[in-house]
């Protein structure tokens, strides 16, 4: 997959859709095409008089026509975005995968960033099927056909409808993609500083008020919706140029092509019931071809969009999973750790490591920051892999698991544990979706929460994450100890959970853990002294070094 464009990938999985959606298209281009011949053969027709039964075939190829243009139509709407939907489904599932190792490590976008990438670039690279693919096939083929017929009609009517067509479809296209490339680059550039702005505010928007920062905001935020709005301007007047062009062009073209009929029909070379067929085929197959040029214009926006996609690929993942599951880890509950060393950019971050952890091990961590405590947890939880040495789940590798094996039986909470924008119990089924609201209320308990509890309005359905039901730092680490509590896996590491806590809800805390996984090995990350009393092992992390006091 890496050395395959995510798009190709996602056409080859959809190949069929694919292909009926662009027949469908085809279907509609040469139905509108035999719809404008025909009519224009019946009109005439029609209006010499003649025997009723002599218009029955023409009039029964336009109802012919017509019912297959609604029909293409239809089919066309539907299997596009049948198909459309489908391969944004596959595009961003693999999205997804690409982040999920890229995300914990800090490697991948920022958190707004991820919203934007997933969705709107998602979605703008299925425009290259709905809004570019079709509409390219479905032109090609309505103009060869119309200089087929026109031709040999009235061969010199191909003369204005080629120089239309040539022009429409190639030559203003062209200029679409080139012109529209620096108003979608400033559209695209507008956008991300508007989304990093907003992600600012929303992270750290206390502190712009606290430093007295707010307008300088409000003028940055004025500053790039201007920025939005003039590449946005732009964008749609080189579109109502394009457009204005393709209809004069159109327009000459069709008077050109009844031009040279009229001069055929003088020389005797045309049939009369045939005179308006050239003007209307040109009309028609120029209509479907008009449409090119201005969906190019965004072209490179689609096509930046496509490349950011595919950067994702090119990242290199902190750690590569095995292609299938390794041995089944059900009851393992030790973890070994063999001269592990973990370099960054050529900068050891851990040294030669060994440990081994076990039930009964109440673990208290220590160390300076930078020192490398958060690097050794998400080694436990197979979050990141080492640049050398072993780490064993009983008796099995890591590189022979798949991490969603050693987080069965490994549990990692950070420091900041994220809250999502549903229900308190919503937060906590995250985990354990069956969880009931005595198992909900029972770890709320143990993790401190219940004074929270008890504060909310609507209890354990009382919605968090926004303004009016946020939480603080140390509710937040809280959430995450309950979380953890709820799944009670047999090895878990803590980073600082009783940090922004008083010395009373701290201990409560502590104790709870130390009580919940007293047949377990529990690992608490912290750097206040008071935490190391539940400590049955003091171990230190100095410059990626492991001492533990005897």
């Amino acid at each position: 997959m890496a050395s395959e464009s995510m798009l190709r990938h996602a056409l080859r999985s959809e190949r069929r859709g694919v292909a009926r959606a662009l027949g469908a298209g085809v279907l509609v281009a040469l139905s509108s095409i035999g719809l404008a011949g025909t009519s224009a053969w019946l009109i005439v027709r029609a209006a010499q008089r003649p025997a009723v039964l002599s218009l029955s075939v023409p009039m029964g190829l336009v109802q012919l026509f017509a019912l297959a243009k609604a029909s293409g139509r239809y089919l066309e709407r539907t299997q596009t975005h049948e198909v459309a939907l489908s391969i944004m489904g596959r595009l961003r599932a693999v999205v997804a995968r690409l982040l999920e190792p890229l995300l914990p490590a800090g490697l991948g976008p920022k958190s707004a960033d991820v919203v934007d990438l997933v969705v709107r670039d998602v979605d703008r690279v299925q425009d290259l099927l709905t809004s570019v693919a079709g509409p390219l096939l479905s032109g090609a083929v309505a103009g060869v056909l119309t200089i087929i017929v026109s031709g040999a009609l009235v061969p010199l009517s191909v003369v204005p409808l080629l120089a239309g067509l040539v022009l429409t479809a190639l030559l203003f296209p062209v200029i679409a993609a080139r012109t529209g490339q620096r108003s979608e680059l400033e559209i695209d550039e507008a956008r991300s500083s508007l989304v990093d702005l907003f992600d600012r505010v929303a992270q750290s928007g206390d502190e712009y008020v606290m430093n007295n920062a707010a307008a300088r905001l409000s003028e940055e935020l004025e500053r790039l919706e201007n920025r939005l709005d003039r590449a946005l301007r732009r964008r749609s007047l080189w579109v109502g140029m394009v457009n204005s062009l393709s209809t004069l062009v159109a327009g000459l073209s069709v008077t050109g092509a009844a031009l040279s009929t009229a001069q055929a029909l003088r020389r005797g070379e045309l049939n009369p019931a045939l005179i308006a067929v050239p003007a209307l085929l040109s009309i028609a197959a120029l209509e479907l071809v008009s449409g090119i040029a201005p969906v190019l214009v965004g072209l490179r926006g689609d096509r930046a969009a496509l490349t950011r996609l595919e950067g994702l690929a090119a990242v290199e993942a902190p750690l590569h999973e095995p292609l299938c599951p390794g041995p089944d880890v059900q009851g393992a509950n030790v973890v070994r750790v063999d001269d592990v060393r973990v370099d960054y950019d050529d900068r050891p971050a851990l040294g030669k490591i060994a440990m081994t952890l076990g039930p009964g091990d109440v673990v208290v961590l220590s160390g300076p920051s930078g020192s490398g405590k958060t690097t050794f947890a998400r080694l436990l939880a197979k979050l990141a892999a080492p640049t050398s040495g072993t780490l064993e789940l009983e008796s099995s590798d890591y590189r022979e698991l798949l991490g969603a094996q050693v987080r069965q039986r490994v549990g990692y909470v950070d420091d900041a544990p994220h809250v999502f924008a549903t229900s308190l119990a919503g937060n906590l089924r995250v985990v354990r979706p069956d969880a009931t609201e005595a198992d909900l209320a029972a770890v709320c308990e143990q993790a401190g929460l219940t004074p929270l509890l008890s504060e909310l309005n609507n209890g354990l359905e009382t919605q968090l994450g926004g303004a009016s039901a946020g939480l603080s730092g140390g509710e937040q680490r809280r959430l995450g100890v309950a979380r953890e509590l709820l799944l009670h896996r047999p090895i878990v590491v803590f980073d600082e959970p009783t940090e922004g806590l008083d010395e009373s809800t701290a201990r409560g805390v502590l104790d709870a853990l130390v009580a919940r996984y007293s047949s377990s090995a529990l690992v608490v990350i912290s750097h206040h002294a008071a935490d190391s009393r539940i400590a049955t092992r003091h171990v230190q992390l100095l410059a990626g070094h492991l001492d533990e006091a005897n």
